[in-house]
């Protein structure tokens, strides 16, 4: 899974979900508020990801922007309400 958005199935589910650069939570959750379960499932594993990059990285500025980043899309992934 920490390898996920390097593989051909993540850049075909990532085609039909273009996740934004949250600028707070309330975005993320309207945002997350809104997707398919298709789309849901992207952004779970993309989430996980960007907290494995975080977790990985060195650079400490960068380190807290993919961490803010990940709360924000696990915030978005929240307010995910099946139909």
């Amino acid at each position: 899974m920490k390898n996920w958005h390097k593989g051909a199935a993540y850049k075909e589910a990532f085609k039909n979900l273009l996740i934004p650069i949250f600028v707070s939570t309330e975005q993320a959750m309207e945002w997350g508020s809104r997707l398919s379960v298709k789309q849901h499932a992207t952004l779970l594993k993309t989430q996980r990801s960007l907290s494995d990059a975080a977790r990985d990285e060195s650079n400490l500025q960068r380190k807290l922007n993919l961490a803010t980043q990940s709360q924000l899309m696990r915030e978005a992934a929240q307010a995910f309400a099946p139909a």
